[in-house]
């Protein structure tokens, strides 16, 4: 099979408004591929700089299947499907808007709201850059070390074991991410737009 050119990758990547590294990582988690057929950022910054004169067919196939497949599917996106950040509501169907905290926030106070929503896991965020999650194993472990309305937001207690996807990115994607994972930050150039849970997409679907 004849592949398009491989200078072509980086304005089809841009127009889809991916970074370098959402845009492997995303590859990577549809794909489950093994470590040595990974996608690296650094790699794929070389090879659209022409920097590698002959890079693996099998990698390059990989990153123009799924431009086609972004490219042909007309569909939802992430940003459509998500709970939104409230600076971002006007972008989502959804009625609702995303709960989030900061450091410093009362661990009570996410506790609390987590169990008001009933939900496992918060993102932290700061200028709207995620620095980790809250998640419900780190409150309940902190139950057992003494009073939580003293424990505070901050970042040694991170989860940082999250996946992201660009608000492009279309429901087929999706649909295959959330089969591995119980949800997916939306980012913009990094800034978190909102969040995806398994929920969303089943109430899409229905």
């Amino acid at each position: 099979m004849v592949l398009p050119e491989i200078k072509e990758i980086e304005q089809r990547r841009l127009n889809m408004n991916f970074s370098i590294r959402v845009f492997v990582n995303t590859i990577n988690n549809l794909n489950g591929n093994d470590e040595k057929n990974q996608l690296g950022a650094a790699w794929l910054h070389q090879v659209e700089k022409g920097k590698i004169p002959n890079p693996s067919y099998f990698k390059i196939k990989q990153i123009f299947d799924f431009l086609e497949c972004v490219e042909k599917e007309k569909q939802i996106t992430a940003q459509e499907l998500c709970v939104p950040h409230k600076k971002f509501k006007k972008i989502s169907k959804s009625n609702t808007t995303m709960e989030f905290c900061e450091l410093g926030t009362p661990i009570l106070k996410v506790h609390n709201e987590m169990t008001k929503h009933k939900i496992s896991q918060m993102p932290v965020l700061e200028n709207g850059y995620c620095l980790g999650m809250i998640t419900s194993k780190t409150v309940i472990d902190l139950l057992s070390e003494g009073n939580l309305a003293k424990i505070y937001v901050e970042k040694k207690i991170l989860d940082h074991n999250y996946n992201t996807v660009p608000g492009k990115c279309p429901l087929n994607s999706i649909q295959r991410l959330l089969k591995h994972y119980d949800y997916l930050l939306v980012e913009n150039e990094g800034i978190i737009i909102g969040i995806l849970v398994r929920e969303d997409l089943i109430n899409e679907l229905k």
